[in-house]
């Protein structure tokens, strides 16, 4: 048999083969994916950015690197300066230190960034779980249940805000909890590291310190670690914090606790006014029903994990009221309380601030992993259980094996779309309730199809906007690229391309001539105008 301690043979080869194997895999899939609407605007964040800093230190780089030239608003006049800038604006920085001119180039390589800030973030899932459950078979199990959520996993390669949020979020819990575990110097400062950069992605990321030292003085006050230390931490702490925020984030230069303020407010209540698609009506993102981030994330979720979550809350929400003020009784308890703050807590923020989102829940993404170890927990109390019926352990294992296999699956058959992977409780006729590529990823496709079947040198395209099928160009050959043309409307047009965003019914032309599904929904649709 296999030893399975923590010190077998079987860790030290099954884990980083683990890892390696997903690692190679994402190394692999990294250019499979179209150019998501924000990427552009994103860069141009980091690169506005990029420019401020570069024309204070370094003046003569930023003069002879001409991809500059085109950003010359200043950074206080530029209407989304208030955005972290903590990972675009290191990746615009790797990416004009090596050169790279070609845009399509350009985005493989934040793809590429954005990917391996996300793998970072599963290694710290695993360690997450390993230390909870002081078994690193659930370290496995919480990594393998991320990696196969099929919505993150294609995220993982292009959504470089919501996506890396989520996992520079996990890395900054993993060393919360050590700080928590472990009140020591060196944990309080690789805390305050892994909290400033996550802050100067997202300013969400606030919601970690509070989290860390208010559990921390609770520590204090039920006798565990002495108030001395405590405020000798908080003190060191909060002051490399506070000056890493601000050194990272350009923006806050001129007027620190100001413009921390005012990015903190616009953050709260975004400006974006558009309308999103729930359950088959347009509704305001101002005006949103409060089970809005609810509903999106019970259908966008491995049922799998959505039951072991909601028995993991169960059962910890029954500890909270058994152990009244004393909140935990181990480390195991006070990791608990942790995860559940970090789930329960930004939901609540929305819903009773009425804040705005839009395209599903994925500005909410960052609680995923408190939730799936908050499942775990739910997952090793039931196989903990012991019914009656002897067979009651292998079934668990096996119904868990059949799902993360049909999920396995279903990603693989829907590649490179697993973004729009809905379960069973989404009900039928979803592409007419809900949104699906709102990222619009699948106009790569659309184009790579137009180029193999179509012989003439130049082809006129018309996309409804707001769109990315102009820069999914960028994701072909030079060569085919000059031949697609994209023009203001689609009586000048040789095809009419469409993702269906705010537009679920059908569009009244007659010759459809390509249609992309996943998992069996329409998604896009390329209709021929002119032959």
């Amino acid at each position: 048999m296999l030893d399975f301690s923590r010190t077998s043979p079987a860790q030290r080869w099954l884990v980083p083969t683990f890892f390696g194997v997903v690692l190679l895999l994402g190394l692999l899939l990294v250019g499979s994916y179209g150019i998501s609407i924000d990427e552009n605007q994103q860069r141009d964040i980091g690169m506005i950015s990029l420019k401020h800093v570069g024309q204070r230190v370094a003046p003569a780089w930023v003069a002879a690197d001409h991809d500059f030239d085109k950003y010359n608003t200043p950074l206080a006049e530029f209407q989304d300066r208030d955005y972290g800038v903590a990972f675009e604006t290191p990746v615009s920085l790797l990416e004009r230190l090596l050169k790279i001119g070609y845009e399509g180039d350009k985005f493989r390589f934040r793809h590429l960034c954005t990917f391996l800030v996300c793998f970072a973030g599963l290694l710290a899932l695993y360690q997450l779980a390993a230390r909870r459950f002081g078994d690193w078979r659930y370290g496995l199990l919480a990594a393998l249940w991320l990696l196969l959520s099929p919505r993150l996993f294609a995220e993982s390669f292009y959504n470089d805000k919501d996506a890396v949020f989520m996992a520079l979020f996990a890395i900054a819990t993993n060393t919360g909890v050590r700080l928590l575990l472990r009140p020591t110097a060196g944990q309080a400062l690789w805390h305050a590291l892994a909290c400033a950069i996550t802050i100067d992605v997202r300013i969400m990321g606030i919601l970690l310190p509070v989290a860390t030292l208010g559990l921390l003085g609770w520590r204090g006050l039920r006798g565990e670690v002495r108030w001395g230390r405590i405020v000798g931490l908080t003190g060191l702490y909060g002051v490399v914090l506070a000056g890493l925020v601000v050194v990272l984030w350009p923006y806050l230069w001129p007027a620190p606790l100001h413009n921390f303020i005012e990015a903190y407010n616009h953050m709260k209540q975004f400006r974006w006014g558009g309308v999103v698609l729930y359950r088959g009506e347009f509704v305001l993102a101002t005006s949103l029903p409060w089970h809005y981030p609810l509903v999106w994330m019970g259908i966008t979720t491995p049922l799998l994990y959505l039951g072991a979550g909601l028995l993991g809350m169960g059962l910890v929400g029954r500890q909270l009221a058994r152990l009244h003020w004393r909140l935990w009784r181990d480390e195991g308890g006070l990791q608990d309380v942790l995860f559940l703050s970090l789930f329960v807590g930004p939901l609540a923020a929305v819903i009773v601030l009425h804040s705005v989102l839009y395209d599903g829940w994925r500005q909410l993404y960052f609680v995923y992993p408190a939730f799936l170890l908050l499942g775990l927990r739910g997952w090793v109390a039931a196989a903990a259980w012991r019914p009656r019926w002897a067979g009651w352990p292998r079934a668990l294992r096996v119904l868990t094996a059949l799902s993360l296999l049909m999920t396995t699956a279903q990603m693989v058959r829907d590649h490179p779309l697993q973004n729009l992977y809905f379960n069973l409780l989404a009900g039928p006729n979803v592409a007419e309730r809900f949104e699906m590529d709102y990222w619009g990823l699948g106009y790569r496709q659309d184009l790579e199809y137009i180029i193999t079947h179509e012989t003439r040198p130049v082809v006129k395209l018309y996309a409804p906007g707001p769109s990315p099928a102009d820069f999914n160009r960028y994701t072909l050959s030079p060569l085919d690229r000059e031949r697609l043309q994209f023009v203001d409307n689609p009586e000048s047009a040789d095809y009419f391309l469409t993702n269906y965003r705010w537009h679920p019914e059908p569009y009244p032309y007659e010759h459809e001539v390509y249609q992309l599904r996943a998992d069996g929904r329409r998604v896009h649709s390329i209709f021929l105008l002119h032959w």
